[in-house]
């Protein structure tokens, strides 16, 4: 797999909030946003989202439980195609890694996975066809 991280991801409470913190406190400038989310592209082509909380959860694949809280951030390394991504999810299951979802289409029009580290740190394995 690459040696890269194409996206970070962090969860919020209040997006309104956050989205508001990163513009006036380090004047980035919204790319892209929906009532969901909002994306910030930086140096370097790194994409920062800021994910509504209930909508990050739904999308790692787990439900926050009570002691058994989510990360609120999770890391993408892109892909070159759908192919690849499959490719990759399949080395990762011959590896056992824990895989929390794996690869589907998804609603902002790319085709990812979820996997955890052994700390449980998420990781997202994606091909994004805006790149």
């Amino acid at each position: 797999m690459r040696a890269q991280i194409n996206a970070i991801t962090i969860a919020a409470k209040d997006l309104d909030l956050l989205k508001s913190f990163y513009i006036k406190t380090f004047g980035w400038q919204v790319q892209a946003e929906s009532e969901q989310l909002v994306t910030f592209r930086l140096k370097n082509g790194l994409a920062f989202t800021i994910y509504q909380q209930q909508q990050h959860s739904e999308y790692l694949g787990r439900q926050d439980k009570a002691g058994n809280a989510l990360p609120k951030t999770y890391f993408t390394i892109n892909t070159n195609s759908l192919k690849e991504t499959d490719e990759v999810f399949m080395a990762l299951e011959i590896k056992e890694v824990n895989i929390i979802r794996k690869p589907s289409q998804v609603f902002w029009g790319g085709y990812s996975g979820i996997i955890t580290d052994p700390e449980h740190n998420y990781w997202e394995i994606s091909y994004n066809p805006m790149e």
